[in-house]
């Protein structure tokens, strides 16, 4: 969900082109260097991404817009606009189209609260400086009954990052509210690093049902979206490219059990060597039990799998746990509201040491928000800008529960 602290103070327009002089002389604020700072940044850029695009088609079907080609739609009556927009993108979308677009709307776009922050726009005009970045695909079919994610490419970065975007439909919430724990079954290339088929791994059912379920409405969108990245390695077109998935809130968490699966996947460890798939999650709330977390950090050590879970101090979703035995797996980047951070191994934060004093649920939502996420990260990324993920892990005092 996209939360607005304030009400703007600045209309969208005055925000693009404040945003617009401030950044044209410097470089991206996702600095492509490799390190964890980097990872993070585009890894916000691309959770924002996937809220603000899933909004730009939903204004596109309800009104006419300018260059709306731009975005994948075709002109044409509401029945076929609808269609269009159910099927996703049929042709890449360069992220200086999405900027055009916008440009293009502005106006257009005044009231729409939705996009408001100053992470979309620095999203938008930053991601638009990339030469080689594509969307090349976005599903938002049946939004409610399931999720949203998208699919880019980078190029010059020779990245393929996968985005979920999170709570946004009154479905999304049916998703987080289903508790109950589901089993999952451990797959040929978890058996083979040595875990034990009798113990049961347990998965947070909504979450599951979400990602993994099949519906006469719609198929499993985890074995869809698998042979869509499988067909991007075997194009030729991304020979050898990292991996990294990415989500906030809801989006989180599907990303975080989206990993473990793809990890697991022996079809996408072949194309990524010995190279890890990366997830950076924002936000996201418990996911599996404990043997979840012990076939996660199986995961981890074999290099198959790293994870930065990224949560924010007062905020209620990554701390709040409706059943027993949930754990969070990874590594935990801990922010405040200051410019302290803290880096542990899963994290066991526990509810009462989140609890805000006063108005507790009001605070706890807006440091939910991904602009929250993003502010707070900038306080710090001074301090981690010199660290690489393969970093974080090799440090054992980070690592120390890890490692045992």
């Amino acid at each position: 969900m996209v939360f607005c602290k304030t009400p703007a103070k600045e209309t969208i327009m005055e925000k693009f082109e404040r945003i617009k002089e401030e950044r044209a002389h410097k470089p991206p604020l996702w600095e492509p260097s490799g390190n964890m700072c980097s990872d993070i940044r585009a890894m916000l850029y691309g959770s924002e991404l996937v809220y603000a695009f899933a909004v730009l088609r939903e204004l596109a079907r309800e009104n006419d817009m300018e260059k709306e080609y731009l975005i994948g739609i075709a002109p044409g009556n509401a029945e076929e606009r609808q269609k269009i927009l159910s099927e996703g993108i049929k042709d890449k979308i360069t992220t200086k189209d999405i900027v055009d677009f916008v440009q293009s709307n502005l106006k257009r776009l005044e009231d729409v609260s939705r996009i408001c922050s100053d992470l979309f726009v620095e999203t938008l005009l930053d991601m638009g400086k990339m030469e080689n970045a594509y969307i090349v695909k976005f599903d938002a079919h049946r939004a409610g009954s399931t999720f949203v994610y998208g699919i880019y490419v980078n190029h010059d970065l020779k990245r393929i990052s996968l985005s979920f975007r999170g709570t946004a439909e009154m479905g999304d919430w049916g998703a987080n509210l289903k508790y109950f724990k589901e089993p999952l079954n451990p797959s040929d290339s978890l058996l083979e690093l040595g875990f034990d088929e009798k113990k049961k791994i347990r998965v947070h059912g909504g979450f599951k049902e979400y990602l993994m379920g099949s519906h006469p409405s719609h198929d499993c969108k985890y074995k869809d979206i698998k042979g869509e990245l499988v067909e991007l390695y075997t194009s030729g077109e991304c020979n050898g490219y990292d991996l990294i998935v990415t989500g906030h809130s809801l989006g989180g968490a599907l990303s975080t059990l989206m990993s473990f699966q793809l990890a697991s996947s022996g079809k996408i460890s072949k194309h990524l060597g010995n190279k890890p798939l990366v997830n950076i999650s924002f936000a996201s709330p418990y996911v599996g039990g404990e043997v979840f977390g012990e076939a996660f950090k199986m995961l981890e050590k074999a290099g198959k799998l790293q994870h930065i879970r990224v949560s924010n101090e007062n905020d209620i979703v990554p701390v709040l746990v409706a059943m027993p035995d949930f754990r969070h797996v990874g590594i935990n980047l801990h922010l405040d509201d200051t410019k302290d951070y803290a880096l542990e191994y899963q994290g066991k934060r526990s509810l009462w040491w989140q609890w805000t004093p006063f108005f507790p649920w009001l605070a706890n939502l807006s440091n939910h928000g991904l602009e929250e996420y993003d502010t707070r990260f900038k306080k710090v990324k001074t301090a981690i800008r010199h660290m690489t993920i393969n970093d974080v892990y090799g440090n054992s005092s980070i690592t120390k529960d890890f490692i045992e």
